[in-house]
């Protein structure tokens, strides 16, 4: 594991900023209608995958964008990952999973840096995890066409600006929203996805060792 991933674990344990931090990414609907932080009972658990690797010089990590379907996160983009299945034995393996079924990413290339705090996302009644891993270089992917539309390698230099942070109106299910969100390179990351990214940005500007790099 080399110098970054080992400064970001030791980050990552110092402590958590938590759910107050991932709201301040947080699209107006979860606002208006007062959305819960905590879930319920009934909750089901998921798990997505940070997957960080260097490249030209910068760390770089991976979205997925989804195909627009009739289903509450038709056509977001995300980070690779999905719903606990009963045959895996935790949340990291539900993420190195799901990422390889979205990404190929192999998942025995993956170092496991640690887990940030988990989201609720009241809409698909889902808890989500975001696995931190790493790789000690760039993979080979290969998305699965009926899952994946394509992939987003995304520069960590870019997505640490916060002139890309912005607000634009989204119409969702005939609704209109305001959304929070960073605009990488004209693609729109909002909502949960938003959410998970900026508190692990937070812990990178507070550790403040990959300006140093």
């Amino acid at each position: 594991m080399n110098n970054f991933a080992s400064k970001l674990k030791h980050e990552i344990l110092k402590g958590l900023p938590g759910t107050d931090i991932q709201w301040q990414m947080a699209s107006s609907d979860r606002l208006l209608k007062n959305f819960p932080r905590s879930p319920g009972k009934d909750a089901q658990i998921a798990a997505v995958l940070i997957f960080l690797y260097p490249y030209n010089e910068s760390i770089y990590t991976v979205f997925i964008q989804r195909p627009d379907y009739n289903g509450v996160h038709g056509g977001q983009i995300s980070f690779p990952g999905g719903k606990k299945e009963p045959e895996d034995e935790n949340v990291i393996q539900t993420a190195l999973r799901e990422t390889y079924e979205e990404t190929g990413v192999d998942p025995t290339a993956v170092n496991i840096i640690g887990t940030l705090t988990p989201l609720f996302i009241p809409v698909s009644n889902m808890i989500v995890t975001p696995v931190v891993g790493w790789a000690n270089e760039k993979p080979p992917f290969r998305h699965k066409p009926e899952e994946v539309l394509f992939l987003i390698e995304a520069n960590f230099k870019k997505l640490l600006d916060p002139s890309i942070v912005k607000t634009k109106p989204v119409e969702i299910r005939s609704e209109m929203i305001e959304v929070k969100y960073f605009d990488y390179e004209t693609n729109t990351i909002w909502g949960a996805t938003a959410m998970i990214l900026y508190e692990l940005l937070i812990i990178i500007r507070r550790g403040g060792f990959f300006l140093r790099e």
